[in-house]
């Protein structure tokens, strides 16, 4: 019952955010700022998060980066941990149908990527469901300053550790 009020919380909230979209929150002509601040977090989401390439983070975000995920403190050492390790080289030209937004836009400082998933029912393993999921960024001095997810807090693994 929790799980499935908070899936329709984040699915009210992709659609007030694509309707917000469609009814002239980004305009139709967006400004060169909103241009720029749409590519950065693109470079952002190709470069570092999908091909693993950390020592270029503070290029993109802020240090001190505030992470409104639960499960990561701010500051981009975690990221740089859980991102880093084996990049991918040669960087290839795109990104992979999974990791490609299906909606993105830029208004003022802020910019939303909405990305679609498909995963087995669990109400009936033999069949699949859509569903979304969401990436916002505040970029501010020409860098990601704040990020925000649909992310819910992870248990504990066994011996303590978060997941």
């Amino acid at each position: 019952m929790k799980f499935s009020r908070l899936k329709w919380g984040l699915k009210l909230c992709v659609a007030a955010a694509l309707l917000a979209a469609g009814a002239g929150a980004q305009s139709k002509t967006p400004t060169a700022q909103e241009k720029a601040n749409l590519k950065l977090v693109q470079d952002w989401w190709k470069e570092v998060i999908t091909f693993h390439h950390v020592e270029n983070a503070a290029k993109y975000a802020s240090e001190d980066m505030i992470q409104h995920n639960p499960n990561f403190p701010n500051g981009l050492d975690t990221l740089r941990k859980l991102f880093g390790g084996s990049p991918v080289n040669p960087m290839p030209a795109t990104l992979p149908k999974e990791r490609t937004p299906v909606v993105e836009f830029a208004k003022g400082d802020y910019v939303v990527m909405v990305f679609e998933h498909e995963d087995k029912d669990p109400a009936d393993p033999s069949k699949t469901y859509k569903y979304n999921s969401f990436d916002a960024f505040r970029i501010a001095n020409g860098k990601i300053a704040e990020h925000w997810d649909g992310a819910m807090k992870n248990a504990p693994q066994a011996g303590g550790k978060k997941q």
